[in-house]
């Protein structure tokens, strides 16, 4: 008998589930790696599983020569005596409400594998809609809603997320291009596991041709607004009880403090600003305007309004 891909202690109540990734590459203002663990901590999430040790010995590598201890797993000692074995952290926490976090690293090998466990512990816990969050670094102002890019896994999905400003991708339609690993396991999920309804919303993050004088790229690190924008969208859909507040302020703060950034290199060097401005005038992305779902009896009633309303007086 193989060995399991997944361990859950609990089965909660699920419908949706939230995934990213520490240590990957679309990680662009750290929404993949941070995003689900500001969800775990805002809303008390509790771990209820993670993947077993037979992804961690098959999918991750022990060390990449060059990278010190980056890729290296986990381990803790205690006077001198090992506290906790290697590991790979892919868990499960349930966020109440029916809703999953799920916090992961991105596999180096056997997608087929990894995507296995993950889409067993979908089918387990009874979700009905998975997300991928993640961030690519480009060109974009960082006054303005953040561009969120979306694929799909079923064509039926289409209909629903046509309400929530989003850009339907075509990457790599035009020459080859390496899926991300939430764009991967969505195409997994189409071709090999189709009663899986998995998507991935991918926020541009604020990231210019500039460096700083401490040899570092203009752009956010961390974007909160990214954050905002894409939870914004999320708890519409999955109806989440979620205050924004806090990140709805940390956004604008950050913003801020790169806009002012901006201002000042554009001041001073004539080339930079005519960068700033072009990216200012080329940007554009699809607004987000929260759905109102109507009752049937609210339908109707609009409907006869409109049906009884007197018909106004041609123009002459």
């Amino acid at each position: 008998m193989a060995d399991p891909l997944i361990n859950l202690n609990e089965k909660p109540t699920a419908q949706y589930m939230i995934a990213g990734w520490r240590r990957q590459w679309s990680n662009g203002g750290a929404i993949s790696g941070r995003l689900p663990r500001y969800l775990i901590e805002k809303m008390g999430a509790r771990k209820i599983g993670e993947m077993t040790r037979e992804v961690t010995t098959l999918c991750y590598p022990f060390q990449v020569a060059g990278t010190h201890d980056v890729y290296r797993p986990q381990v803790s000692y205690h006077d001198g005596l090992p506290s906790a074995n290697m590991a790979r952290d892919n868990n499960f926490y349930d966020a109440g409400g029916g809703l999953i976090v799920f916090l992961g690293e991105e596999p180096w090998y056997r997608l087929d594998l990894y995507g296995q466990a993950f889409f067993e512990a979908v089918r387990t816990l009874g979700i009905n809609q998975t997300v991928a969050v993640e961030g690519v670094n480009g060109p974009a102002p960082p006054e303005m809603e953040r561009r969120i890019s979306c694929v799909y896994s079923q064509a039926g999905m289409r209909e629903n997320l046509d309400r929530y400003g989003l850009r339907f991708s075509n990457y790599g339609s035009e020459g080859r291009q390496g899926p991300t690993i939430g764009m991967a396991l969505v195409t997994l999920a189409h071709f090999e596991h189709p009663d899986v309804a998995m998507f991935r919303m991918g926020a541009m993050v604020p990231m210019y041709p500039f460096v700083t004088g401490n040899n570092e790229q203009v752009g956010i690190s961390r974007d909160h607004r990214a954050f905002y924008d894409i939870l914004r969208r999320l708890k519409a859909m999955f109806k989440l009880n979620l205050d924004l507040t806090e990140l709805q302020t940390l956004g604008d703060n950050d913003s801020r403090t790169l806009l002012e950034t901006l201002d000042r290199i554009g001041s001073s060097n004539p080339g930079a600003k005519e960068i700033i401005d072009r990216v200012r005038a080329d940007y554009n992305f699809v607004p987000f305007v929260e759905p109102v779902d109507l009752t049937p009896s609210l339908d109707k009633t609009l409907e006869e309004i409109l049906r009884n309303m007197p018909d106004l007086p041609s123009a002459g």
